[in-house]
C-alpha cells in the first residue's frame, strides 16, 4: 500500500477547505473593524471562545461580540468613521465592516445602539443592522436602534432609514420619526412623529458621555446665582429694620405715674 506524502495532503485539506468555506469568509479572521474609543465599565469583547477587556483602543474584529452590563456603556469608531454607541445591558456583533467597499453588517442580539454612518457613495454599497426580527439599512444618517422582549423599534435622527421585516415589508424612516416592528412576519408600524421626549431618551440611552456606575454628578453653581441668592438675603435684613423703625409706639408711662403737660 502507498503512503501518501504530506505534501499531498496538505494539499487536499486546502482544496477542501476552498470548497467548504467561501474566501471572503476566511479572509475574515482577524480582520479589524475598528476600535472602542469611550468606555464605561462593564464592557467586554467576545472572539471565539476567548472573553477579553475592552478599555480604549481595544481593537475590534468582524466577528467580535461587543457586550455591555447593566452600568457599561461603549462607543466603537469604525474604521470608515462611523460611529456605534452601545447602549447598556446589550449586545452587537460586527459580522463584516469593509470600510474600502463600504459594506457593514451589524448583528444586533439585544439591547439599544445609536449609530452615526457615514456617507456611503460606494457601488452596491449597504450598512445594515440585523435583529431576529428585522433590519435598517442606510445610505448615511444618525439613528437609535432598540431590540427589547421582541419589539425593535427605531428613532431617526438625521437622514432616513429603509427599515424591514424579515419578509422584506419596509417602511421609509425620516428625521425626527419613530417605528415599531412587533413581529418578524408583520409589516413595520407606520412612522410617526417622535416626541421630544421620546428623542431625548432614546439620545440618553446610548449616551457613552455619562458619569460612571456609582459616581454622583459633580454639579458646577453659577456665580450670579451666588450674588442673587446673597441679594435676596441681604435686602430684607437692612429694608425690613428701617421700614418699621418709626412705626413703634410711643412709650408708656408706668403706671402710677401722671405724665405732666406744660401749662
Amino acid at each position: 500500500m502507498k503512503t501518501r506524502s504530506p505534501f499531498l495532503i496538505v494539499l487536499i485539506v486546502l482544496t477542501s477547505l476552498s470548497i467548504i468555506v467561501p474566501p471572503d469568509v476566511m479572509a475574515q479572521a482577524g480582520q479589524k473593524a475598528g476600535q472602542i474609543a469611550r468606555a464605561i465599565p462593564d464592557v467586554a469583547i467576545a472572539r471565539g471562545a476567548e472573553q477579553l477587556p475592552a478599555p480604549v483602543k481595544a481593537l475590534v474584529d468582524w466577528g467580535d461580540v461587543v457586550r455591555t452590563g447593566d452600568g457599561g456603556r461603549a462607543r466603537v469608531a469604525l474604521d470608515d468613521g462611523s460611529v456605534l454607541n452601545v447602549g447598556s445591558s446589550s449586545s452587537l456583533t460586527v459580522t463584516q465592516h469593509n470600510a474600502a467597499a463600504q459594506q457593514t453588517q451589524i448583528e444586533l442580539t439585544y439591547g439599544r445602539v445609536r449609530s452615526q454612518v457615514v456617507k456611503q457613495s460606494k457601488p452596491n454599497a449597504k450598512f445594515e443592522i440585523h435583529t431576529a426580527v428585522g433590519v435598517a439599512g442606510v445610505v448615511g444618517t444618525d439613528f437609535f436602534l432598540g431590540y427589547l422582549n421582541g419589539l425593535f423599534q427605531i428613532v431617526v435622527y438625521d437622514g432616513h432609514v429603509r427599515f424591514c421585516n424579515l419578509d422584506g415589508m419596509c417602511v421609509d424612516v425620516l428625521a425626527g420619526q419613530l417605528a415599531t416592528i412587533r413581529n418578524g412576519h408583520q409589516a413595520p408600524d407606520p412612522p410617526t412623529q417622535a416626541t421630544p421626549s421620546e428623542l431625548t431618551d432614546a439620545a440618553n440611552a446610548t449616551s457613552v458621555n455619562t458619569t460612571f456606575a456609582g459616581v454622583e454628578p459633580v454639579h458646577h453653581i453659577n456665580p450670579w446665582w451666588i450674588v442673587g441668592l446673597t441679594v435676596i438675603v441681604a435686602v430684607p435684613a437692612i429694608v425690613i429694620p428701617v421700614a418699621t423703625r418709626g412705626s413703634h409706639p410711643p412709650p408708656q408711662a408706668p403706671q402710677g405715674l401722671t405724665v405732666g403737660l406744660p401749662n
